[in-house]
């Protein structure tokens, strides 16, 4: 059970979570070469994985800002993985970006069309791979656990103390909720899971809480589609909370010294 009392002081002074990539390729070379032209850019932490038929596991593990992965690969075709990708609950809204050895249109269209946001022929230009990163990063909310520019909003909306008053409330209510939702998905009760879930989501992403919304969004539509609850998916929820609550307390410490 997730305690809304929780001291969620958060050790760091850094405001916000890095830009994660999952590079999936099965040549070290190229792996070793997009580390060099990523390395002078301290918020961008790359993930290398050189076997396609691991890469939805550890994407799962480290949940990345988005992918990028080459089309060519001896285990897996680079098109089923894009489309795996966007099948597999955890990576259906992350970004996946095409760094492929081929510049022919035609398989750029196919990679476009079985999901991938885009195309860029390796090795890119730094410049160019750098910027492809962070306009997707941007459209996911680059990482972030919270979106500062929502909380920011508050700021300007109202005094101090309405930003500090709306972060306690959404806590006590998202805690009691989350712990509804562990209770519904112990009964099964799909009817309560989905109201639940629809609740818990539209008060996250109100707060700019987007993964945790999004993962509630999952539950909604598992459950108005009548399919059984994955406890890991729960589990899930109850672990993003957390970070949500760390990443509210950090912001609500911060107010009055901006």
């Amino acid at each position: 059970m997730i305690d809304p009392t929780l001291d969620t002081r958060s050790p760091s002074s850094d405001r916000r979570r890095p830009i994660v990539v999952l590079l999936v390729d099965d040549q070290a070379f190229v792996g070793a070469a997009v580390r060099m032209l990523l390395e002078s850019e301290p918020d961008i932490e790359l993930h290398c994985c050189l076997s396609a038929v691991s890469a939805i596991a550890m994407a799962n593990t480290i949940a990345p800002t988005l992918v990028l992965q080459d089309l060519v690969m001896p285990d897996i075709d680079g098109l089923t993985l894009v489309r795996a990708f966007g099948t597999n609950p955890q990576t259906a809204g992350t970004p996946v970006i095409v760094l492929s050895g081929n510049d022919d249109p035609a398989t750029r269209d196919r990679a476009l069309a079985e999901g991938a946001v885009g195309y860029l022929v390796k090795l890119p230009p730094k410049a160019e791979l750098i910027a492809c990163i962070r306009q997707h990063a941007a459209r996911t909310g680059g990482g972030d656990t919270l979106d500062l520019d929502v909380i920011d909003g508050f700021h300007e909306a109202g005094a101090p103390d309405f930003t500090r008053r709306l972060i306690d409330q959404f806590i006590v209510e998202a805690c009691a909720r989350v712990q509804t939702l562990h209770d519904a998905a112990d009964r099964a009760d799909g009817g309560a899971l989905k109201a639940i879930a629809h609740s818990l989501k539209g008060s996250s992403m109100i707060m700019g809480a987007s993964r945790l919304g999004a993962l509630c969004a999952q539950v909604e539509d598992q459950a108005g589609r009548g399919d059984e609850i994955a406890p890991a998916l729960v589990v899930e929820i109850e672990e993003e909370l957390v970070r949500v609550q760390h990443a509210l307390a950090a912001e609500r410490e911060g107010i009055g010294h901006r």
